[in-house]
């Protein structure tokens, strides 16, 4: 194992020192005066007590970051790698690892996973709300299959969005920027049917990344619309809710060398979610869930080539012209019920099952229509031993046709120094399956309308072909890790300290590229460091927000395949840092200042070092409040962004932004 430095040692020693010559509190087995997470064990836990590292982003954050992309926000979680591999694709990953997809993270929304079936990955374009919707965000910084099933494997963001009766009953944002930037935003919540709801409507534009490494016009704008809706109710024993969202969208891409016309996806996705929680008594409840989503990507362009690329051997003609496909259906349905009971004051537990159904076609990528069934249980228990000793433990068993059983673990145990102030010791297991791409592509480009055709055949099919690998294994990792959570009310302070030695074996690392199309499990990979988070609100004016983390990465093979140890350390970095730091005077202004930075990440092993400042002034008269808002973005560093192609003109990026509530 790898040891972090000395210097870190002793940094981490001296915190936690300090924290023994601090006042302590009578223990209590909870406490409203603390903070309470709920995704770790899916149980009310205050954060001194869950079974994992956790991190959360608040509206207050938010609000002090600027930041006009959700994927970014991450960036404020320790050990967290974000990246765009275009301007509208960005990967978010918990330690990093495969920088090509956000496949090795479970995210939710207000419970409702957003993990698309087809292609195993999370489209952060394509999520229907916008960054003002959102409320907090709880990340555990862990893998989470022990309550999140198969795909929870480094980790799970679960983003909770604001509650209708929280919020002004209009609201209206526009934002302004570099490379086009235009965001349009409206708001509106009321009361009906004895509950409350919110609607909020948005338009997201803008233009992306500027050049290449050549100097050459990039293209991946993007343009999208969304709708969604939440309402909340609640009425004798039964709490009630429900959501629902549609987004359509347009993004480009840069043309490669056979591309005659620009390739354009249109994208629509839409969910309806239902939640039905019912107290059956104090101490005993039953929550029912289900979810639907949809996705439908329309993809297509024309190409040009020799008539051989496609098969057409009797073509004479030089070049022909074709039009080509990528285009994509995808849905998901879950049907989740969790029975949650207080034993007594010191024994709580959560039991449940989970159905997934998911259904994907392409003609490109499979050829016609396949479906997955996925069946999981779930358990946690919290166990109070004595007022200083806590256990929790927790599993999942899961089914799936094309996989087989697995079953991922997890145990915890808790020192509680005093009320809010614990040490942890974890270890977990969890998985992540083969996604369909994976195991069942049938990958094959259909050419129509080919013209010249002297010969009369006006389709084809393009020569390069990829089918996918059905004897793949789920992936694995074991992770222990030792950690400290300590929460000083009285002085609005908290810090978290973490310590851990993950072991990931059957990686799937190899190109899923259609030139090299290679899934095989012959990646293991080694991660040990460590990890800490301060946050310390002294004031209603003051927020400070600092995270660092320390990771030391080795990848190697476990067969004679070809493997290539960068695929899966690059998108981690050594060394990352960010610090947020907010102050509102007393005359309604707000200034912030946010740095980012990480180490060595990327394929062009590119440094990310980045200063957000934002400064806000906000005008109150009645029940109505105006704000006007200015956001700077300047880059330290001149390398590009995780791919050398990623490149903006200038080094200072600004936006302003109006505000009207009321």
């Amino acid at each position: 194992m790898h040891r972090p430095s000395l210097q870190h040692t002793i940094a981490i020693s001296v915190l936690i020192l300090f924290t023994l010559n601090l006042p302590l509190y009578a223990n209590t087995w909870d406490s409203d005066e603390l903070p309470m997470v709920l995704t770790p064990a899916r149980l009310k836990q205050n954060r001194s007590e869950v079974p994992a590292s956790v991190s959360v982003i608040d509206r207050a954050m938010i609000t002090a970051s600027g930041l006009k992309e959700i994927p970014e926000l991450f960036r404020l979680i320790p050990g967290t790698s974000v990246g765009a591999r275009d301007g509208w694709n960005y990967v978010v990953s918990y330690h990093g690892t495969n920088y090509r997809d956000s496949r090795r993270m479970q995210v939710l929304i207000d419970g409702r996973s957003v993990y698309q079936p087809g292609l195993a990955t999370v489209d952060w374009n394509d999520i229907p709300i916008s960054i003002q919707d959102i409320e907090r965000i709880e990340v555990v910084r862990g893998p989470s299959s022990a309550s999140y099933g198969a795909n929870a494997f480094l980790g799970v963001i679960n983003i909770i969005t604001r509650h209708p009766s929280d919020v002004n009953r209009y609201e209206t944002d526009i934002l302004y920027g570099t490379e086009n930037t235009e965001n349009y935003r409206v708001s509106y919540a009321d009361e009906i049917f004895n509950g409350s709801y919110r609607v909020t409507a948005a338009s997201i534009q803008d233009d992306g990344f500027d050049i290449d490494r050549n100097g050459n016009e990039r293209f991946d704008s993007k343009s999208s619309k969304l709708f969604n809706t939440r309402y909340e109710s609640h009425i004798d024993d039964y709490t009630i809710s429900l959501g629902l969202g549609y987004k359509t969208g347009e993004t480009t891409d840069d043309l490669s060398d056979i591309d005659v016309t620009q390739p354009i996806t249109k994208t629509k996705d839409y969910y309806f979610s239902s939640k039905i929680e019912k107290e059956l008594s104090g101490r005993h409840k039953v929550t029912f869930n289900y979810n639907l989503s949809s996705q439908k990507q329309i993809h297509r362009w024309t190409v040009q080539g020799p008539p051989f690329l496609l098969g057409l051997n009797n073509n004479p003609s030089a070049v022909v012209l074709a039009d080509a496909n990528e285009d994509l259906r995808g849905s998901r349905q879950d049907v989740d019920l969790q029975d949650t009971y207080i034993w007594n004051d010191s024994f709580k537990t959560i039991a449940g099952i989970h159905l997934i159904k998911s259904r994907t076609s392409s003609e490109t990528y499979y050829g016609t229509t396949l479906n997955s069934n996925n069946y999981q249980i779930f358990f946690n228990a919290e166990k109070k031993i004595t007022k200083k000793i806590s256990f929790n433990l927790g599993g999942s068993y899961e089914y799936e046709k094309n996989i087989g059983k697995n079953y991922s673990p997890r145990i915890a145990a808790h020192y509680h120094l005093s009320n809010g102030h614990s040490f942890r010791a974890v270890y977990s297991k969890a998985i992540r399956t083969p996604d369909l791409h994976e195991t069942s592509a049938d990958w094959s480009y259909t050419a129509r309308n080919i013209r010249p055709s002297p010969d009369g055949q006006t389709e084809g099919e393009f020569i390069q072909t990829a089918v996918g690998n059905p004897n793949l294994k789920p992936e694995q990792i074991a992770s222990r890790e030792i950690g400290y959570y300590g929460n000083f009310h009285r002085y609005n302070f908290q810090l978290d300290v973490k310590v851990f030695n993950d072991q990931l074996e059957r990686l799937i690392s190899n190109s899923i590229s259609l030139e090299r199309f290679d899934p095989i499990n012959n990646g293991n990979l080694k991660q040990s460091g460590i990890e800490t988070e301060i946050d310390y609100r002294p004031s209603h004016q003051w927020l400070v927000h600092v995270s660092y983390a320390y990771i030391r990465s080795k990848a190697y093979s476990s067969s004679d395949q070809p493997f290539t140890e960068s695929t899966e350390t690059s998108f981690t970095p050594k060394n990352s840092a960010s610090a947020l730091l907010s102050y509102r005077t007393k005359n309604n202004y707000n200034i912030s200042l946010t740095q980012y930075y990480a180490r060595a990440i990327g394929t062009s092993k590119n440094k990310f070092f980045r200063s957000d400042f934002r400064i806000a002034k906000e005008v109150s008269f009645k029940n109505t409040s105006f704000e006007i808002t200015y956001t700077g973005q300047y880059r330290h560093d001149q390398d590009s962004e995780l791919l050398s192609d990623n490149i903006y003109r200038n080094d200072l990026r600004q936006f302003i932004g109006l505000n009207f509530k009321y």
